[in-house]
């Protein structure tokens, strides 16, 4: 612990470090020092965010008998450190937090249609319009509709078995709440027709 504190005083890093006799996790194999990083910043409490210690002897349970192998180790809690990334993009952003840059949502009206909405995604993929698809079997339409509003996407292209079967989808306008039947043929251009830009790539 002398070498510990030596080593974050030359770091000028002792005012992040709390010393606590109390600290306990994993007793059945932590061997030594153990720790936690938590933040101090900002209003969201999550608890601690990472932790970890010494543990000399759990390697060694998956070793030739004798051969002990010291070990340190951290773990880091990345649904914790995504609140509060949330959090701070929140106050970044004046309250809310910037949607992804999607245009257009592919979703399906019936069952067994996941082939298809991949086929259109590709569609639009090929044509370099941002656009996503659910990737459960049979995602309920209803709810697909309340995603793409809550998450601000214009745009939605649905199928169905009827529409499948003859080359079409539906082009559906979220904000001006206009629904028209295309041929898939003719989706890139209709969606470019009512302002969906194709992304610009790199080289």
């Amino acid at each position: 612990l002398r070498i510990c504190f030596t080593y974050l005083e030359a770091m000028d890093k002792l005012k992040f470090i709390s010393f606590d006799l109390s600290l306990a996790r994993g007793l059945d194999y932590y061997t030594g020092v153990i720790y936690e990083a938590v933040c101090m910043n900002g209003n969201t409490q999550v608890g601690s965010i990472g932790g970890g210690g010494r543990y000399d002897n759990l390697v060694s349970m998956f070793q030739e008998a004798g051969k002990v192998t010291p070990c340190v180790g951290v773990s880091v809690g990345i649904e914790r450190v995504f609140t509060l990334m949330e959090e701070r993009l929140r106050k970044e952003q004046g309250g809310s937090i910037k949607r992804p840059n999607v245009k257009v949502l592919v979703a399906s009206a019936g069952e067994n249609l996941l082939h298809e909405r991949m086929r259109l995604a590709r569609v639009l993929w090929d044509a370099n319009i941002s656009a996503e698809f659910s990737q459960q079997e049979n995602p309920k339409l209803k709810f697909e509709i309340a995603n793409a509003l809550d998450r601000q996407i214009p745009f939605m292209v649905i199928s169905g078995e009827e529409e499948a079967r003859e080359g079409k989808c539906k082009v559906k306008d979220l904000a001006n709440r206009t629904e028209e039947t295309v041929a898939v043929s003719d989706l890139v251009n209709i969606l470019c027709g009512k302002g969906v830009a194709p992304l610009i790539l790199q080289p």
